[in-house]
């Protein structure tokens, strides 16, 4: 590919795109510029795989046919702002979480290319599900190299905006949820008699292999519990415990909730831009 990326936002998600980038061989480090208000201007950024970086959003975006928004919600106005009457025809892609089409489009020039991406931390070790939406103007191939592009840290899904608040409660916050349940599972092995950090791998891994297997053997999550629990055994006892409490119904409403605060903050936006 011959396009130049530039990506406004260096903090963890936006780092670890740019060595995915690298790394996997889809960009060369000169098709990247970075810009964050904590670098200075460099021509190869050894921090960043090589990469030029900026404190110059504006100087980055003129020269880069993609402008990825790698920043916090509470500040993306403020750059959307700044690099406006820079985008004109260009793509742009906003992994901003809950920052709609619709916001980034009166944002931005009517010619933008607007992409919208919510992807979750385990990008950070290249596990990453990261969903997209686009505005008309995004042809299909240009979605298909945008994704060429995301998914040097993870899997990458075309979905209809719509989509968006429950994705960003079932994979974007979901891994806080599992990071509970890890975390509790190897409590409950410290309670019977194991150390801290064999008990802390033991759960980590458990986890890791039973989701490797839901991905890999075709089998309905259910399936795969069955031939686990044999009558009278261990495991059954305590999936007997585990339904007396409510597990299932804690963790969908747990999604449930997640998704309808992700609307509530879709809905608190309203900002109204002068182009």
């Amino acid at each position: 590919m011959d396009k130049k990326l530039c990506i406004i936002g260096l903090g963890k998600m936006g780092s670890t795109l740019a060595k995915g980038l690298v790394n996997a061989g889809i960009l060369k480090k000169e098709q990247i510029v970075g810009t964050d208000i904590c670098v200075d201007n460099f021509e190869m950024n050894p921090v960043y795989c090589n990469i030029e970086t900026l404190n110059d959003n504006i100087k980055a975006v003129q020269q880069c046919d993609i402008v990825l928004l790698s920043v916090k919600p509470q500040v993306i106005d403020k750059v959307l702002k700044e690099i406006s009457s820079f985008c004109k025809d260009k793509i742009v892609i906003s992994i901003a979480a809950g920052i709609t089409i619709e916001h980034l489009e009166k944002a931005l020039p009517s010619s933008a290319k607007i992409i919208r991406a919510m992807p979750n931390t385990p990008i950070l070790v290249g596990e990453g599900v990261i969903a997209i939406s686009r505005n008309k103007n995004v042809s299909d191939e240009e979605i298909s190299m945008v994704k060429n592009l995301l998914e040097s840290v993870g899997r990458v899904y075309l979905v209809e905006e719509d989509m968006m608040d429950v994705i960003t409660a079932l994979s974007g916050s979901g891994p806080a949820y599992v990071y509970i349940i890890i975390e509790a599972l190897a409590d409950g092995g410290v309670l019977m008699g194991l150390p801290r950090d064999l008990s802390l791998e033991f759960a980590a891994r458990t986890v890791l292999g039973s989701a490797k297997m839901v991905l890999e053997s075709n089998k309905h999550p259910g399936e795969l519990k069955d031939m686990v629990t044999s009558p009278g055994g261990t495991a059954i006892r305590g999936i007997e415990v585990l339904e007396n409490r409510g597990i299932r119904g804690i963790i969908m409403n747990a999604v449930k909730e997640a998704a309808n605060r992700s609307q509530e903050i879709n809905s608190q936006r309203g900002v109204k831009f002068d182009r």
